[in-house]
């Protein structure tokens, strides 16, 4: 069972998903949110950037990415260019990764203008190569 815990991370109040299996994370930050958000603004036909720092508490050779648009709890996938976090070279991992050593993950996702206008929670997963949870952090949005 997934327990939540509310706290201000830098820029904007996230909902943290307590049961990230595999690793810790910190100094989560996603463009354009300030401290007194309650919802990060996220602008179509703009980038969103986010970025954070964990570590893996094993080794893991591969690292995906899935993010979902959590809509009363029905999860919707965004699509993702290059899920390999490992193969793409503007997220700054390069795989295989070190248990216990701290990494820097940052990407981009472009807002596309086909977006709906909508409140809703970003769900962001890193998964290993069995598909197990890494980090997941889920926060919450507003599209316009």
């Amino acid at each position: 069972m997934l327990r939540y815990l509310m706290f201000n991370i830098i820029y904007a109040y996230f909902n943290v998903i307590v049961g990230s299996e595999l690793g810790t994370f910190r100094d989560v930050s996603v463009t354009k949110c300030q401290s007194s958000d309650e919802k990060c603004n996220l602008v179509r036909n703009t980038n969103a950037t986010i970025s954070f720092k964990f570590t893996p508490k094993i080794n893991i050779t591969q690292v995906n990415v899935a993010v979902y648009g959590v809509m009363l709890d029905v999860p919707i996938p965004f699509p993702l260019k290059n899920p390999n976090a490992c193969e793409d070279p503007n997220d700054g991992l390069s795989c295989p990764l070190r248990e216990n050593q701290e990494y820097s993950y940052t990407t981009t996702m472009f807002v596309q203008k086909k977006y709906p206008k909508v409140s809703l929670y970003v769900k962001w997963e890193l998964l290993n190569e069995q598909k197990k949870n890494i980090v997941c952090i889920e926060f919450p949005v507003k599209i316009e």
